[in-house]
């Protein structure tokens, strides 16, 4: 409440997970049509479908000097809601069809990426080469099918891994390499299946082997077939039931709540976040932000922001916007808003500076009018219709917002059917219809990457899913040509999933963003007896609580009906360093 004073906004009527699933909803990363530009009408690659009622324009032209967004200026009209004339200078304003930034070397086939070369389908990434299918890949080379890695190179089917190379099959580790099948291990070198490891080599299920024995051992049963690697996946989970978890992944972080965080102090409710200092629910920032609350995404040295999504780079003051970044300085409900300051209700501007609603004012001007337009959207709010009532403090109403539910990231953080979607207000977007046929189905795919040979790339593979779940089945799917020669040179089998559906099954093994208050599960020399197994984890050292149960409680992204073992930092630390 001192941080709303501060900023000199309203509490928020909707808790906190609604407003965090209304920010996700402006955001479409992975959703992607061929569309004519709307400027230069070229077919290119964008984020908004064909039957879309906005303007598109591709990348190129919408950057370009070729339009002004100040021609689409209106004068406020007090005699109707704020948000209704909102949303018709929205649809009005050219939209940008592709959010790319730098330079993009044959990577056309990238949403929200930046200086990438000779990638295909990776999104929310930056600065790679050489990466296919995934998200948040940065600084890294040479990898398929990845969540969040961090300067890493040749990785497979690798989670929040940070400086790692030619690793497969991996979650939460750093600095490993030659390695397969780990989770939560730090500078591991040829280790395979195993969990909690620090500084070890030649460990195969957490036991200890010689060079020779471990090559030896390796060779003799693990083939990299699909069989195969199905087998481990699933002997890697009953190994990490069998081992403790931490409460939190966090490093060099004081006060602070969440999972994935990183040099981060006082931020609270927050996740995949770096470098943030005084913050509350948030969920990925980057480079730095200071004095924030409800934010999603970006970050990059900013402050005082408040209700925004996807905005960056050196803005403060910011509140209830989205898709704005370089500088946005004392702005609020603006889209896709660059390089100004003061501006109100604003779309598609660039270095500009005390407009309301696109029309442009002197300063003078403008401070007069801006306090009569909030205390209007105060007392003539918008109704939606599910009546739902949004005055001056709220984020943009969902069924103003440019993607249906199911385009954007909301469908995979909090997925819902066509129906619950549709009771709740929201749009729902039809899968366009396929016009291929499928050549091979999974089942008929080899076992062995051996026995594939380079008519593979002419197939239309059948996804095993056959289109029948809800993570957004494209129901078949290619190999490209670098795609094949990464399985070859990494000796495992091809993929019986469409990239849609492996996405989905990485996003399956993170924690969701979400909190339950908990109690350490460390029981002295013992942990406490899990319900579901009867197991009990056998502590190696001496903890700071001697016999005693542990007296830690926190809040973890573990919910109690889950089967890990979940220590506090101190248990877990004294455990595994």
């Amino acid at each position: 409440f001192q941080f709303y004073e501060k900023i000199q906004v309203p509490a928020p009527t909707w808790c906190p997970e609604c407003r965090f699933v209304r920010r996700l909803m402006t955001r479409n990363e992975r959703t992607l049509y061929k569309r004519k530009c709307d400027l230069c009408k070229q077919e290119k690659i964008v984020i908004y479908h064909p039957e879309s009622p906005f303007t598109v324009f591709c990348h190129q032209c919408w950057w370009s000097d070729s339009w002004d967004a100040s021609v689409y200026a209106r004068r406020y009209d007090f005699s109707r809601p704020f948000f209704e004339q909102f949303a018709e200078l929205f649809r009005a304003v050219p939209r940008p069809g592709i959010i790319q930034q730098g330079y993009q070397v044959n990577s056309e086939y990238t949403n929200r990426a930046s200086d990438n070369k000779n990638c295909y389908l990776i999104f929310a990434s930056a600065e790679n080469e050489n990466c296919f299918y995934g998200v948040s890949y940065w600084r890294s080379k040479d990898s398929v099918d990845c969540y969040n890695i961090h300067g890493s190179e040749m990785c497979l089917q690798c989670i929040d891994c940070y400086k790692c190379n030619n690793l497969k099959y991996s979650q939460e580790c750093n600095s490993c390499s030659s390695s397969a099948f780990l989770f939560n291990c730090r500078n591991c070198e040829s280790c395979f299946g195993c969990v909690n490891l620090r500084n070890k080599s030649y460990c195969i299920f957490n036991v200890q082997y010689s060079k020779e024995e471990y090559q030896k051992k390796l060779q003799s049963f693990y083939t990299g077939s699909a069989v195969a690697i199905h087998e481990f996946q699933d002997k890697l989970k009953e190994l990490i039931s069998k081992n403790i978890v931490p409460s939190i992944v966090e490093h060099h972080s004081t006060n602070v709540s969440g999972n994935w965080i990183e040099q981060c102090k006082n931020a609270h409710q927050a996740f995949n976040c770096e470098g943030v200092e005084d913050g509350k629910y948030l969920f990925g920032m980057l480079g730095g932000a200071k004095d924030v609350m409800d934010y999603t995404y970006w970050g990059k040295s900013s402050d005082l922001m408040y209700e925004d999504s996807s905005i960056g780079r050196q803005c403060s003051s910011v509140m209830f916007s989205s898709e704005s970044w370089d500088q946005l300085i004392n702005s609020q409900y603006c889209m896709n808003c660059h390089s100004s300051s003061d501006l109100f209700g604003c779309v598609g501007l660039r270095k500009k500076q005390y407009c309301i609603l696109n029309k442009q004012y002197s300063k003078e001007e403008y401070e007069a009018l801006l306090p009569r337009v909030i205390e209007h959207m105060k007392n003539t709010p918008y109704t939606d219709s599910r009546d739902r009532v949004y005055r001056y403090g709220e984020f943009f109403p969902p069924q103003i917002l440019p993607f249906a539910y199911n385009e954007t990231i909301a469908q995979e953080y909090f997925p819902l059917s066509k129906e619950q979607a549709l009771s709740r207000g929201y749009r729902w977007q039809e899968q366009e219809e396929r016009n291929y046929k499928i050549t091979i189905t999974n089942e008929q795919l080899p076992n062995d990457i051996k026995n594939i040979g380079d008519d593979i790339l002419n197939q239309v593979i059948g996804c095993a899913h056959e289109g029948k779940c809800n993570q957004q089945c494209t129901t078949a799917f290619k190999i490209v040509p670098y795609e094949l020669q990464f399985y070859r040179q990494m000796n495992v089998s091809l993929p019986r999933l469409c990239p849609n559906c492996r996405h989905y099954q990485r996003l399956k093994q993170r924690n969701p963003p979400k909190l339950w208050h908990r109690r350490c599960q460390c029981n002295g020399a013992v942990s406490f007896e899990q319900p579901a197994t009867g197991y009990q984890y056998q502590n190696t050292i001496a903890h700071f609580h001697g016999d005693q149960p542990c007296p830690n409680e926190f809040e973890t992204s573990y919910s109690s009906e889950r089967p890990e073992i979940v220590y506090c930092e101190q248990c877990y630390n004294a455990e595994v360093v």
